[in-house]
């Protein structure tokens, strides 16, 4: 209950003021994507920048952290490709859709804000080392399967290499996340007054980015609820998180915080890119919103109870 009360409630809680306000006649149409600006280029890689700023480098539970992470969600990614191909008889684009849908957690918009809440500044930290190849890794792997489905594209795999690669570059939360691991690392620190306005910023990252995410909802639909986004839903929700745990624990043999991060990362709804890939490549577009709507809908209660038993009584 304290968990419900204290993290769950006043999270969710700004997402649903974002729907239910962020909308005309408050606000323009396109106002979720302004402050999505915002957020991803100013006030979020303040905060990140910050927070790694303030630690060294990774050591060695860290380093578990991220192969046992990338171990479970690499094998969860295969495995729901290969049930969409099989169950569903898809095309490789429509597959990849379905298995980005399956396994891309919202880490930023809902990631950072929950584990500030939940796990505070050390599980911050050591969620950001997985938010770092978290895109890339599966963005990239789904591109280059959607892009093989198309006939007559030729030299395609190192073309796909080099914009997933200028993207990574280019993104300013991966930018903010090593930048200030590196300057943490060189023992640096931010003068005074520039720290006071980077803080004021990064502050602001965390409701507007819950604002944002509930703005961003408006419009989205259910459709196909025992279907593909079923399988989408209980896939990233139930299985994810558990495959996680299972590698985390068992494999990896992680500390209690270390593991409470992987599974919550896990845990966490599919993000807005799915969406986005989704309407690229001009598959499973009404599919991927649902799934997005449902599973952050429910990861109120999921990831709810997942943090309540990692944080004990």
């Amino acid at each position: 209950m304290d968990t419900i009360l204290n993290i769950i409630l006043p999270v969710f809680g700004l997402v649903a003021v974002g729907f239910i306000v962020g909308r005309p006649p408050v606000f323009p149409a396109d106002f979720a994507k302004s402050l999505s600006n915002f957020i991803f280029y100013l006030a979020l890689p303040c905060l990140l920048f910050r927070s790694m700023a303030s630690r060294g480098l990774p050591h060695g539970d860290e380093m578990n952290l991220v192969a046992a992470y990338y171990l479970a969600l690499t094998g969860v990614m295969i495995v729901s490709f290969l049930f969409a191909r099989w169950a569903y008889r898809e095309t490789l684009g429509g597959a990849a859709t379905l298995m980005l849908g399956s396994c891309f957690s919202n880490t930023v918009l809902v990631g950072v804000p929950l584990m500030l809440a939940a796990f505070g500044q050390a599980g911050l930290q050591q969620m950001l080392l997985l938010v770092t190849g978290h895109a890339a890794w599966l963005i990239g792997i789904a591109t280059v399967l959607a892009e093989a489905s198309k006939a007559g594209q030729g030299g395609g795999a190192l073309r796909i290499a080099g914009q997933t690669l200028t993207a990574l570059v280019k993104n300013p939360v991966i930018i903010a996340i090593l930048s200030g691991l590196a300057f943490g690392a060189l023992g640096l620190s931010i003068p005074g007054p520039l720290d006071s306005a980077m803080r004021m910023l990064g502050e602001a990252a965390v409701p507007c980015s819950l604002f944002a995410l509930g703005a961003s909802l408006v419009g989205l639909t259910v459709t196909d609820l025992l279907g593909r986004t079923l399988f989408m839903s209980l896939v990233k929700l139930f299985v994810l998180p558990a495959a996680v745990f299972v590698s985390g624990r068992y494999l990896f043999d992680l500390p209690p915080l270390t593991l409470a991060v992987a599974v919550t990362t896990a845990s966490m709804p599919s993000g807005m890119n799915v969406f986005l890939f989704a309407q690229r490549y001009e598959t499973h577009v009404a599919r991927t919103a649902s799934s997005t709507m449902l599973t952050t809908l429910f990861s109120a209660l999921t990831t709810g109870f997942i943090i309540d038993i990692f944080r004990g009584p």
